[in-house]
């Protein structure tokens, strides 16, 4: 276990091979400063040098898990398109870097999550929210647009009619509508929230990381494509997975022959 790190924007600890980041501007409701893209940064970059980590989770507040880009930030910017620009590609980055880590990541939902903070959320491999949370994109309704995926990310997770809905509305879901569209993957009371994400995460935290990655390259690759095309991409993944890592491949089948529990570094 690596004691809490303490950013500027977030605090960053591992317990039990599940890393956690938890923005700490709980004043500006988890809003994301350039500090923040940087702190961000470290996170990712944290994990995958990590082998040991097997899931990273990223909370905020009961407040807000983010409510998008820090207003100051949006000051400047709606001033210098340029500084705009540069702000808009580094969200896109961050966004891109969570989705691509080598392990699992869990968006623990409480609070509002809208704007950049929903996009980062999207991000994520699964979200799972409090019944009392508020959920959604709602830039359109703030006279503003998607910058950091959603309007990608948001079709395939809920489908093209849902998400234009909710895109076009700016309108905000609540934990509970959220889980019946299939925006989150559950939604349990605020109180159970935090039970719910360990339990959640201690289903995969015991499996390769070798695994874990390849599977989520495997998913993340064929989204977009068509089934001839992803069948074979799942089939160079596997491929390039026992070439690189048989040795997890044959622990798992030797453990399941010999009738006891794997054992992976």
């Amino acid at each position: 276990m690596a004691g809490p790190t303490s950013h500027a924007t977030l605090d960053y600890s591992t317990q039990e091979r599940v890393a956690h980041a938890v923005f700490a501007r709980p004043e500006r409701l988890n809003s994301l400063s350039e500090e923040a893209l940087d702190d961000l940064g470290d996170v990712v970059r944290n994990v995958q040098a990590d082998i040991g980590v097997r899931a990273l989770v990223i909370s905020g507040s009961s407040e807000a898990f983010s409510v998008g880009l820090d207003d100051e930030l949006l000051d400047k910017a709606y001033g210098d398109p340029e500084y705009f620009e540069n702000v808009l590609t580094r969200l896109a980055a961050a966004c891109l870097s969570i989705e691509s880590l080598d392990v699992p990541v869990v968006a623990q939902v409480e609070g509002k999550a809208f704007g950049a903070g929903f996009e980062l959320a999207l991000a994520c491999d699964m979200i799972v929210a409090a019944d009392e949370a508020l959920i959604g994109d709602g830039q359109v309704a703030a006279g503003i647009v998607p910058g950091g995926g959603a309007s990608i990310r948001l079709p395939r997770a809920i489908g093209v009619q849902q998400a234009r809905e909710l895109i076009y509305s700016g309108r905000l879901l609540s934990g509970g509508e959220a889980a019946a569209i299939g925006l989150v993957l559950k939604s349990v009371p605020a109180a159970e929230l935090e039970a719910a994400v360990t339990a959640l995460v201690a289903t995969f935290t015991n499996k390769p990381r070798s695994a874990l990655a390849t599977a989520k390259r495997q998913i993340n690759r064929g989204l977009g494509v068509d089934t001839p095309t992803g069948v074979e991409q799942e089939r160079r993944e596997l491929i390039r997975y026992l070439q690189e890592y048989s040795q997890d491949a044959a622990e798992g089948f030797h453990a399941r022959r010999d009738g006891r529990e794997p054992s992976w570094a």
